[in-house]
């Protein structure tokens, strides 16, 4: 095993300690070496054969099932079950969601073929999507690992979200059962994506649709922010869909790659695709490098994002002040009859 000095910079190449989950290569250059919001160390780099992102060296699956399952909603939303005004920008966040899918879907999937279909969402947090999808009509389910916001979104919206690990809940599930898979937010948590989606897969019809959303590690934000030990893994587009390629899914429609967040639909079609591109430039030692206080507070007045927050958040409050509680709050937003 390599031991990394904390004095290396960013840039600095390297043999991980763990190799790259994406094609298993060990060569690789630091991107930064502190968590981003508790200043731990933490040492993440950018493989130099794929160019995919992640923290060295990765959790084991028990590491990583013992923290979600008691301490990532309360180290970073500092709640163990949802606020009334984080219900309102999650329930609108799904709306926005589904929308996206609907337009970028190719033809496979609209509100006439949401009767009776089957939906899983894995890491549902308080179950804005799932119930979204129950109210279009989906038979719809959802996995999440935090205690207190699986029991929320059972208790208080009346839908089924299982709580446990992916591979765990996934076993219950039927080879080919399902229409619709949706992860949000989740796949740059997992030490093992590739066989995370190949278990998704097979659990597909063969006209299913997986639906993925995952942060963009070039976008701007502050130096700090980008890692910290929440995420393993770091995307760009290229290596996201390199990812899915591999892992046997064929790309159906994907945003644009200077978005904020990189949303993707796929389908399973078993073959894995081993000479996908590479984007083994180290753009996310590039971005790292690039990322200063001065312009990035300067681009944020520019944009006016303080002013804009703040309102944003008023109006989340009025808002969701109005309702007694998150299922009131969401049926009205849905339009629920």
């Amino acid at each position: 095993m390599t031991s990394i000095s904390l004095k290396k910079d960013s840039g600095t190449q390297l043999n991980a300690d763990t190799p790259c989950p994406s094609c298993g290569g060990i060569s690789a250059q630091i991107i930064a070496n502190r968590d981003g919001k508790t200043n731990e160390t933490l040492i993440t780099v950018s493989c130099s054969d794929c160019g995919l992102g992640r923290i060295d060296p990765l959790p084991t699956d028990q590491e990583l099932a013992e923290w979600y399952a008691k301490q990532y909603r309360q180290a970073y939303k500092s709640a163990v079950q949802p606020a009334l005004r984080h219900v309102l920008r999650a329930g609108r966040n799904a709306q926005q969601r589904w929308q996206w899918l609907l337009q970028n879907s190719d033809g496979l999937l609209n509100d006439k073929l949401a009767h009776s279909k089957q939906s899983l969402d894995i890491g549902s947090s308080s179950g804005e999507f799932v119930y979204l999808l129950h109210t279009l009509g989906f038979k719809a389910k959802g996995i999440e690992p935090h205690e207190g916001y699986a029991t929320y979104a059972r208790n208080r919206l009346g839908i089924d979200v299982n709580n446990g690990t992916l591979q765990h809940c996934l076993a219950s599930e039927l080879p080919r059962s399902l229409d619709l898979v949706s992860m949000f937010h989740v796949l740059e948590h997992l030490p093992e994506p590739i066989a995370a989606l190949r278990n998704i897969g097979e659990k597909l019809k063969p006209e299913g649709l997986l639906y993925i959303e995952v942060p963009n590690a070039l976008r701007l934000c502050s130096p700090h922010y980008m890692f910290f030990r929440a995420h393993t893994l770091y995307f760009t587009g290229q290596t996201l869909r390199n990812l899915l390629e591999k892992s046997g899914f064929k790309i159906v429609s994907h945003n644009h790659d200077g978005s904020d967040n990189l949303n993707v639909v796929a389908q399973y079609v078993h073959s894995h695709n081993m000479n996908h591109g590479s984007d083994a430039t180290h753009p996310l030692v590039s971005a790292q490098n690039a990322r200063q206080w001065a312009p990035y507070l300067l681009q944020q007045l520019k944009d006016g994002q303080p002013m804009r927050k703040w309102r944003m958040r008023q109006e989340e409050k009025r808002t969701a002040a109005q309702y007694e509680n998150g299922q009131a709050l969401l049926d009205a937003l849905y339009e629920k009859h």
